[in-house]
């Protein structure tokens, strides 16, 4: 079953949430060699005047990897983690294999249901060797710890 996606529009959450602060924590302990990219960020989202970035929200991360098999790893977790972990949103953006990358989206369904590939006139911008991770602002930082410990990568 699918879940609402929440943070459209976007709003200005005035900075990074302390969930979002502790994904990229977590991320980074336990995939060595990621880094954080970002998180709040009061903007619009690229080539859309007057529409927010859900970077604006305080609940979005940008998590650079090492190289491509990483990236699968990563993206493989979060996929099958989906709905325990809460995910709203990720993005692939140079999935090997594809043009503009892939997107999953809660909306469209747990898992590799909501995973759709990004086209020339639908897709999530320019991006580069990072995921972007959203996670839904229910969770606890303590509750999303606890989720992520307890699973483990696929």
């Amino acid at each position: 079953m699918s879940r609402p996606y929440i943070y459209y529009p976007a709003w200005d959450g005035k900075a990074a949430s302390p969930l979002i602060l502790k994904v990229a924590e977590l991320c980074q302990k336990r995939w060595k060699g990621t880094k954080n990219l970002g998180t709040y960020v009061n903007r619009d989202m690229r080539g859309k005047p007057g529409q927010k970035s859900v970077h604006a929200t305080g609940f979005a991360l940008d998590l650079a990897f090492v190289d491509q098999k990483q990236a699968a790893e990563i993206w493989n977790y979060f996929i099958a983690q989906s709905e325990n972990l809460m995910i709203q949103e990720l993005h692939w953006y140079n999935k090997p294999g594809t043009k503009h990358g892939v997107g999953y989206r809660c909306s469209r369904g747990p898992g590799a249901k909501g995973v759709k590939v990004f086209t020339d006139s639908d897709n999530a911008g320019p991006g580069g060797n990072w995921l972007h991770i959203e996670v839904d602002k229910a969770v606890s930082p303590e509750e999303w710890e606890t989720r992520f410990r307890a699973s483990k990568p696929v």
